[in-house]
């Protein structure tokens, strides 16, 4: 953990399609498919990891099922297309190698957290008999990330950047691997300067729609930029031209900035090395407005007088009689 630490953390998906059927249609042979996939997505994304030299890395953030999230420190535009790129290859390769002679497949997504605003950490205690101390949250969960002290405490990342996340990654399939607005956009500027080797591969497979995502910028149509993982099969490439919309980078450029700008827009983007200007803005702590003391602290004493100001008697009427 980075304790409060500026930075924006990319969060990539990886979920084996088909598992609940399969596991029920294998049952003696589910097992061993399933813990290459523990074992062998790893070493693929690892493998690639090395061979194009990517200096971010990727750390495992959480385990939920038949789905592995990793994380990557990026830092910049190229970051992300170059984090992008190398996960798409790690799923295409694992199905390759892995999953050939299954009915199995893979689906994923990527969304962005950054902290310590508007996204946080939060650390949670192993064992619950452990938690005797009477501070108020805030102030243990700081004390706790500090520490860093992975034997005592889980870790983890919460926030609307990670909720409006598995919403948008929730929308993925085989097909289609979604991303939230902000690593389309750090993806656009790479396709705008042709920065990144792969970006045109990205441009014939970027597409577009809008979806009304459940408690996601209150109601509001969210943009879901997603990449075609089948754009060269001939069937895929003429229904997409009559159902999604292939978007002009220029014009989802603006798009991206009008959506940043917009009230209660759920997520930011922070990155120290960037090209563009709205990356560089230090994000702020969202905990630190409040309290740290206990939060019982003053539940039982006598408000001042709203009136005046003044402190009241002890022995006012307190009650509505």
């Amino acid at each position: 953990m980075s304790g409060s630490v500026a930075e924006s953390l990319l969060f990539l998906s990886c979920d084996v399609v088909g598992s609940t059927a399969y596991k029920q249609q294998n049952v003696e042979g589910w097992r061993e498919t399933f813990l290459s996939f523990y074992r062998g997505f790893p070493q693929v994304l690892g493998d690639l990891t090395l061979e194009h030299q990517y200096g971010p890395g990727f750390e495992l953030w959480k385990v939920l099922g038949d789905e592995m999230l990793f994380f990557s420190r990026v830092r910049s535009e190229e970051d992300i297309c170059a984090a992008v790129s190398l996960w798409l290859k790690a799923m295409d390769k694992y199905e390759t190698d892995y999953l050939r002679d299954t009915s199995l497949s893979t689906k994923g997504g990527g969304f962005i957290g950054t902290f310590p605003g508007p996204d946080s950490q939060s650390s949670i205690p192993r064992d619950p008999t452990t938690e005797v101390s009477d501070k108020g949250v805030v102030e243990l969960n700081h004390e706790a990330i500090k520490s860093s002290d992975g034997k005592k405490f889980l870790y983890d990342y919460f926030g609307p950047g990670i909720d409006t996340g598995f919403r948008v990654v929730a929308a993925s399939s085989q097909r289609l691997f979604t991303m939230t607005l902000e690593v389309a956009w750090a993806m656009l500027i790479c396709l705008w300067d042709k920065t990144h080797k792969h970006i045109e591969d990205h441009e014939r497979a970027l597409l577009f729609e809008t979806r009304s995502l459940k408690g996601v910028w209150n109601g509001r149509e969210y943009p879901i930029f997603s990449i075609d993982r089948q754009c060269a099969d001939p069937v895929n490439a003429a229904i997409e031209g009559m159902m999604r919309q292939k978007p002009d980078v220029e014009a989802a450029l603006k798009l991206c900035v009008a959506c940043a700008e917009s009230a209660m827009w759920p997520s930011k983007l922070y990155l120290p090395n960037a090209k563009t200007k709205e990356f560089h803005e230090v994000p702020r702590d969202s905990l630190e407005a409040l309290p740290r003391g206990n939060s019982m602290e003053g539940a039982e004493s006598v408000p001042p007088d709203v009136r005046t100001g003044n402190a009241l008697p002890e022995d006012v009427p307190l009650g509505g009689n």
